[in-house]
């Protein structure tokens, strides 16, 4: 296993060929979403940011034929995979569209239903991508989303703080609290949602725990070097990450002895709105 310090993420065509989205991380997201979107016949779908094709190609599987489904992601990657498992799958109702959601290639009033799994965490202006759902949604037409909730990974952040005040770095606090808080609450959602002119019709939270044997595994897992390492690197100078995280990974080490093993809480929200 390599050392988590010298990973550096790599975006090819053959790193895609080796993620698996589901058992990690967006499947309970994903069934979360699944669970609580109304099916009917004749709809058109829109998933923003459907990466390699999850929950996009489960939803055009559920809705058959009747219903056209488009996968909005700008990640071409990403992108050519989801391409491959609708030809393997011999899917006729699904199209992806290689672009941003700030600018959708719709018609006002032509679509009826818009889904995004974890994708609200990753867009930069967020109002923006709301009003245009807004304007391509049919009336009554429905937006809805998938997020984990501010709190997420408490448990790895308070070790994560008490490590910086060990190493000195009490400065670097505040750095670590602006990457937190990057994740909503189900209220101030829900008032962005309101605020661009949705009505919330639905709200359902809930939670689930990933289980690690220590710090050390934690740390050099795939999916935390892939999807966060980079993120956590960017919070403090080049010079202070080899002490910052070395004592890191003993401090989590430590908890797990202690505990029996590192188990990580993460708060999920469903959130839907309706273009009145």
């Amino acid at each position: 296993m390599n050392d988590f310090l010298s990973y550096e993420f790599i975006d090819s065509s053959n790193c895609i060929n080796t993620f698996d989205e589901a058992p990690l991380w967006s499947s309970r997201f994903g069934f979360l979403l699944l669970d609580n979107i109304k099916l009917k016949p004749n709809l058109t779908v829109i998933d923003l940011g459907s990466g390699t094709g999850f929950p996009l190609l489960e939803i055009a599987e559920r809705l058959g034929n009747s219903s056209k489904i488009y996968g909005i992601d700008p990640w071409e990657n990403a992108n050519k995979k989801a391409k491959q498992k609708i030809k393997e799958y011999n899917l006729f109702n699904v199209e992806i569209i290689e672009q941003s959601a700030e600018k959708l290639p719709f018609k006002e009033k032509s679509v009826d239903l818009i889904v995004s799994n974890l994708g609200i965490n990753n867009f930069k202006n967020k109002e923006l991508i709301l009003q245009e759902c807004l304007r391509v949604l049919k009336i009554n037409g429905k937006l809805a989303i998938t997020t984990n909730l501010y709190g997420h990974w408490k448990e790895f952040y308070s070790i994560f703080e008490s490590t910086l005040h060990e190493c000195k770095y009490p400065y670097l606090i505040d750095n670590l609290h602006q990457e937190q808080i990057q994740r909503g609450t189900k209220e101030n959602i829900s008032k962005l949602f309101v605020n661009q002119g949705f009505s919330i019709t639905n709200s359902i939270e809930s939670q689930f725990t990933m289980n690690f044997l220590n710090g050390t595994a934690f740390l050099n897992h795939h999916f935390i070097k892939c999807g966060w390492l980079s993120s956590w690197f960017s919070l403090f100078p080049d010079s202070a990450i080899p002490k910052i995280f070395k004592k890191l990974e003993y401090n989590l080490n430590i908890y797990a002895e202690e505990h029996k093993q590192i188990s990580l809480s993460i708060p999920m929200l469903f959130l839907e709105g309706k273009k009145l």
